[in-house]
């Protein structure tokens, strides 16, 4: 089966299946980094490392089961820092393709600034393609330089992992849920500074949901509320960094493309503080009957996890 294909099914596999997925996509990168190959191994690499944060808190530290789980999780945030840039370029790139192309549709009359924000675009994608096969060669020499790396991590985690499917753990609502309150708690407020941060955090609240979407569906509303607001919060920056890159490297004729991504961050932004608000309320409204366990989930709160306190839930709401 195609490593990309894989991925799109995961969470029906087991998390040996999933650690193979990972290896091949490895492979795959190392062979020919294209982008959609590094935007499934980055989201693969990231989802393995939130189940196994979730599974090495059930074991002892000292066990071979959790050290190879812990040396795993070191060996993913080096690939994923080699994979973050490339990843960008690739998403920054097909934005300012769309842009541009959507402004050269205009039929009839074209403004002359019109003609000229177009000639800027295509001057900032010829930049990020330059910086782009840049960061895939690094990422190809990295994954070259590792490869014995990976392929014994692979095994050991293999070895440890079991052949669970998480189709049966009745304290994962609970667990997810307080999980994205704890993350909550830590931003009462959204801003520039804070709110991508807010997304990286959010993160691996929605991949812990995804794993057992297919036997829970309130992780299934869980995963799809974190990632509304994951997208918008993804829009915004990707704006706001593009704009910022447009500031800095600008010169003084390229006016009309700083003023057209100045005005997407500043819409996206707006947007994507709404959606985190309203991701909010649902989350606080799930965490809600959670509590009180007027449930609609089929089940009782595990005893041994208590309710937030209500300092958390007046944030949340």
């Amino acid at each position: 089966m195609n490593s990309l294909q894989t991925t799109a099914g995961m969470y029906s596999l087991t998390l040996r299946d999933r650690v193979d997925a990972w290896r091949e996509l490895l492979d795959e990168c190392g062979r020919k980094p294209t982008r959609k190959r590094v935007h499934a191994l980055r989201v693969v690499t990231l989802r393995i490392q939130a189940e196994l944060e979730h599974e090495v808190a059930e074991l002892p530290h000292a066990s071979h089961q959790a050290q190879a789980m812990l040396r795993f999780g070191k060996l993913a945030e080096k690939l994923r820092e080699v994979l973050a840039p490339v990843r960008e370029f690739d998403v920054w790139i097909g934005k300012l393709q769309r842009v541009r192309v959507s402004l050269d549709r205009t039929s009839g009359y074209v403004p002359r600034s019109t003609q000229e924000c177009i000639r800027q675009i295509e001057r900032m994608e010829d930049r990020l393609k330059k910086k782009r096969r840049s960061a895939g060669q690094k990422l190809v020499a990295q994954i070259a330089k590792r490869g014995n790396n990976f392929a014994a991590v692979r095994d050991d985690v293999n070895q440890a992992a079991s052949d669970c499917r998480h189709d049966g753990d009745p304290h994962a609502v609970d667990t997810i849920l307080q999980q994205f309150a704890a993350v909550a708690q830590d931003f009462p407020a959204f801003d520039q500074e804070n709110l991508h941060e807010f997304r990286k955090r959010i993160k691996k609240v929605r991949y812990l949901a995804e794993i057992h979407q297919n036997a829970d569906p309130v992780c299934r509303r869980i995963a799809s509320h974190v990632k509304k607001a994951q997208t918008a919060i993804g829009e915004w920056h990707d704006w706001h960094v593009l704009a910022r890159a447009a500031r800095d490297g600008r010169r003084a004729r390229d006016v009309e493309l700083g003023e057209l991504l100045d005005s997407l961050a500043a819409e996206t932004f707006e947007q994507a503080i709404a959606v985190c608000h309203g991701t909010n309320v649902r989350m606080h409204e799930l965490q809600a009957v959670s509590i009180h366990g007027s449930n609609g989930f089929g089940r009782k709160p595990p005893a041994h996890n208590g309710p937030l306190t209500a300092a958390v839930l007046s944030k949340l709401a």
